[in-house]
């Protein structure tokens, strides 16, 4: 990857309007930090005549030329961007696109997730994870149809930013691209920790709250008042020019987080992106979250696979 975390960032598209609706975002990050986009399109071995209704992409040709229009949007918003076109042949989607990642040394992967699979289709638990896996770099999805965005390709860099933690140390590896990404971006941060009540334990954890639940209750608040003490001392390594705060909530962690969101542009948060079965039985926090939330999640793969999934 390059020396600075949000230099290049590789944008997947498969040539549907849909697809294009990660753009704004990307832009706007690459815009505000300096970087570039680059702009990739599949070919698919055996690609349909159309794709969520419109004309499908199925020679080199037209898409270069699809590409290459919408890089020249692109750059009239001043934005600094190169194409590129790969034959998937009998590759998975999933590794041609992390493959071109490391051969741009990009920084981060963007794309909609969508659809059913295929490049008709970034479905997350199949593409987006599968990409996060193989690539093992940070990955910008949103949910296809749910945000109002700027115009297509308008740039809209996030200025809110929600960084959700469970107090593991592997979530708090997100920290310093957090940091990075609002600085270059003068965005305030959020750090978020949600507590579970006693009917909001996970099925490993309900036992003890079954048989001892107000010594199990005293447990939670204890876990509360902890929280924010670790959440401070987090916000306090933070570089002095950025606006931090801090939010601890108790109840159900999806819900608490999708209500906080609602008052972000971006969630950027730590995931192992485990596909799947592995994944669901892991209850992965980033799969669930993005079926809640209108903004986009900026993944980032853990170092290590010990920790539990955020």
């Amino acid at each position: 990857m390059t020396t600075k975390p949000f230099d290049r960032i590789l944008v997947a598209l498969d040539g549907s309007r849909l697809a294009e609706e990660i753009l704004p975002i990307a832009a706007g990050i690459a815009h505000r930090c300096g970087g570039e986009l680059v702009l990739l399109h599949v070919l698919e071995a055996a690609p349909p005549e159309a794709i969520h209704g419109e004309p499908h992409l199925t020679t080199a040709e037209a898409a270069a030329r699809y590409l290459e229009a919408v890089a020249a949007d692109l750059r009239r918003a001043g934005i600094a961007c190169r194409v590129a076109v790969i034959a998937a042949d009998h590759a998975a989607v999933a590794s041609c696109i992390a493959r071109q990642a490391r051969a741009f040394d990009a920084d981060v992967i963007a794309l909609t997730t969508h659809g059913s699979g295929g490049l008709r289709g970034f479905l997350f638990g199949r593409i987006a994870q599968q990409v996060l896996q193989e690539a093992e770099r940070p990955t910008l999805v949103a949910r296809a149809g749910q945000r109002r965005t700027a115009p297509l390709r308008a740039p809209a860099p996030p200025q809110r930013l929600l960084v959700p933690l469970d107090g593991a140390p592997a979530s708090e590896q997100v920290l310093p691209l957090a940091w990075n990404l609002a600085q270059c971006l003068t965005a305030h941060v959020t750090l978020a920790r949600i507590v579970p009540t006693l009917d909001r334990l996970s099925l490993s954890e309900s036992a003890p709250a079954v048989f001892l639940p107000t010594a199990t209750a005293a447990l939670l608040d204890l876990e509360r008042r902890h929280a924010a003490e670790d959440l401070q001392r987090l916000a306090a390594s933070a570089p002095a020019s950025l606006a931090v705060t801090t939010v601890v909530r108790q109840g159900d962690v999806i819900e608490e987080l999708a209500r906080l969101a609602q008052q972000a542009d971006l969630a950027v948060m730590t995931t192992h992106g485990r596909a799947g079965l592995a994944g669901w039985l892991a209850g992965s926090v980033a799969a669930r979250l993005l079926e809640r939330v209108t903004i986009p999640l900026l993944l980032v793969p853990v170092s290590g696979q010990e920790e539990p999934e955020s």
